[in-house]
């Protein structure tokens, strides 16, 4: 598959920011993240790797693949959910500042956080071209920054994006091997992928409706570690599970008991939400 570069709009103003978000559904921002706080939650995750014999040295992944969902899986992500540095990460300053340039109020961060690890060798369970909205729902303003731990050239892969696709609206779904577990057929669309090779301190912001897919991991050895924080205007509608830890596995009194920062510990009980209802028939496939 042919891609299109990714326009970097790191340094435009919020009406430019905006502008391009409407215009493509999505931000690339190289480099607006310092590397050190990413790069420390990273070796916190492989630590725990190394513990449970996923990686050795470094991020080079032992045999077999992990894959997303497995009892062995979870045995690494319930840990990970643990990690303080992985939640406060969400609420780094650049990030709020861009999500409000493009929400245009008071940012309200899901605290739902998502970690994926890709092993090389699975490429069987790449995430399949999708939009997120299905998933997350409440308002479509949603918006997901997907930042990666871990430089990711070609062969690590990465994650492309359908340019213009958000403005297409709420496409059906089906069902689709990987992450989620949901796809969506964009070839009659007529629009082009785009993506770029990423490194440790890049940001890709895109909207909820904003067809996106996941390269596989065809490295040798590397894990593919990545994030995704959501973001949404505080007046704006939420589904109550997008206030609950990812998979619902813990319980956010155990995820938060050893936290040095307790401001972060239930932030979203501090001011009125728009609660809304989630809806079935959006996730049911053809």
């Amino acid at each position: 598959m042919t891609y299109e570069p990714l326009e970097d709009s790191r340094g435009c103003g919020p009406a430019d920011l905006r502008a391009h978000m409407e215009r493509d559904g999505f931000l690339f921002l190289r480099g607006l993240l310092p590397e050190e706080p990413l790069r420390a939650l990273r070796d916190e995750i492989l630590a725990i790797g190394r513990s449970l014999g996923w990686c050795e040295d470094h991020d080079h992944a032992r045999a077999p693949a992990r894959l997303e969902g497995e009892p062995a899986w979870f045995e690494m992500y319930d840990r990970l959910q643990c990690l303080e540095a992985f939640h406060a990460l969400a609420h780094r300053p650049e990030l709020l500042a861009t999500a409000e340039a493009v929400v245009g109020e008071k940012v309200l961060v899901h605290p739902r956080n998502i970690a994926r690890i890709t092993f090389p060798d699975a490429a069987h369970f790449t995430t399949p071209p999708h939009q997120d909205h299905p998933l997350i729902q409440g308002t479509p303003q949603t918006y997901t920054a997907w930042i990666p731990l871990v430089d990711m050239p070609e062969e690590v892969g990465g994650l492309p994006v359908l340019v213009g696709s958000h403005r297409a609206g709420l496409l059906p779904v089906h069902r689709a091997v990987g992450p989620g577990g949901l796809g969506v057929s964009w070839e009659g669309l007529g629009l082009d992928w785009s993506w770029s090779p990423m490194r440790t301190g890049d940001v890709l912001l895109f909207h909820s409706l904003t067809v996106h897919r996941a390269m596989p991991n065809l490295s040798r050895s590397s894990l593919r570690i990545s994030v995704d924080y959501r973001y949404q205007g505080w007046s704006q509608p939420i589904v109550a599970d997008s206030l609950e830890p990812h998979y619902g596995r813990l319980a956010w009194d155990e995820i938060t008991a050893n936290w040095s920062d307790r401001t972060l510990c239930r932030y979203w009980e501090r001011s009125p939400l728009n609660l809304g209802e989630r809806r079935a028939d959006i996730m049911t496939p053809e």
